[in-house]
């Protein structure tokens, strides 16, 4: 081995070190206040009700376990899997839910209802986990001499695995978004909704529409991050396994350096929603200043600095001492806004 491709594969190893040391640090703390924000907006009355809603808010809930014992081994490769499988299907199914919603089929409609959508986020979880009970019969835990670590041992299952994940988990509920995203699309140019309609759910269809937007935003950069891992887990499939090709130490090292960049930017869908919500979305961004405000309002009650604050004016009378003359009565006012103004009352005497 030459000097120069040395030295080149040992900067790609550095580049692809510090790229796992650094990005998750970025998306365990924008993901958590984002994910919490999430959590917390779209279980406020106003979003609560919408079926879409209750997609985006399961988005959100994530799980890893630990690994200590061999059947916390199994249970740690389910509670990651199950999880990272479900992280695109979630907007899948919003974008199901906003097909059914906006089709001109009344019986199409009336499936787009928030029991409906609890059942299914809670039906789709324990579906996913029947799927990977295989996982239970073939994952074994190997102790290397100073750590257990979790790993497939029969190369007939590993085949099988790297085919079923990333199908499951990445190919299949990309496919089915871009083909929903396609039908809404055309029903929203299509469908036509009586004057009565319009007039009495006129609150309601702007809400719809505006969660239609940030599914609409929310698809095109889930496509667009998840596509990298799609392509590298199909290169390992067919690529490697497949046609059992052994790649130099180059290719193995650029391979690993680009999967583990393509996976992190898969993940990154479990942190980017509260900004693709706030940025797309005025319904949300409203919530969200009401729950900042509120939070505000309880932290300033619960630490006693509301006497520190500055206290509401009370109204003054300014009157003159001389009958028949003006009385000026100034009074001012705070809104809710914590924003003060001022009435002006002349009365004759």
């Amino acid at each position: 081995m030459s000097t120069q491709l040395f030295e080149l594969i040992q900067r790609i190893n550095l580049a692809t070190f510090w790229m796992n040391q650094i990005i998750p640090l970025f998306q365990i703390a924008f993901g958590a206040f984002g994910n919490l924000f999430n959590i917390i907006v779209f279980t406020r009355r106003n979003l609560r009700t919408n079926p879409c809603a209750i997609y985006f808010l399961a988005i959100s809930w994530n799980v890893n376990l630990l690994q200590k014992s061999v059947f916390v081994c199994k249970l740690q490769v389910i509670g990651q899997y199950v999880p990272s499988s479900l992280m695109l299907w979630f907007p899948t199914l919003a974008s199901i839910d906003r097909f059914l919603s906006s089709s001109k089929t009344r019986r199409f409609r009336r499936l787009s209802t928030p029991s409906i959508a609890r059942r299914v986020s809670l039906g789709i979880g324990v579906v996913f986990v029947l799927l990977h009970v295989h996982i239970f019969v073939f994952v074994e835990s190997l102790w290397t001499g100073y750590e257990l670590v979790c790993t497939i041992l029969s190369y007939d299952y590993f085949i099988f695995f790297n085919f079923f994940g990333p199908i499951v988990a990445c190919v299949l509920p990309l496919a089915l978004v871009f083909i929903f995203g396609l039908l809404i699309v055309h029903n929203a140019h299509n469908r036509v909704v009586a004057d009565t309609d319009i007039a009495r759910n006129d609150r309601l269809r702007s809400s719809n529409r505006q969660l239609t937007t940030m599914l609409i935003f929310q698809v095109l950069i889930t496509i667009l991050i998840s596509f990298p891992y799609a392509g590298t887990c199909m290169y390992y499939a067919f690529g490697l396994i497949m046609t059992r090709h052994r790649p130099s130490i180059l290719e193995q090292v650029v391979y690993n350096c680009a999967s583990n960049l393509a996976l992190l930017l898969y993940t990154t869908n479990a942190t980017i929603g509260f900004y693709i919500y706030t940025l797309t979305g005025s319904n949300f961004r409203l919530e969200a200043k009401r729950c900042l405000h509120t939070g505000r309002r309880w932290l300033v009650e619960k630490m006693g600095l509301v006497r520190f604050l500055r206290s509401e004016p009370q109204p003054t009378l300014v009157n003159t001492t001389s009958p028949g003359t003006i009385n000026v009565i100034t009074v001012h006012t705070k809104t809710e806004n914590n924003m003060y103004f001022t009435k002006v009352n002349i009365q004759n005497k």
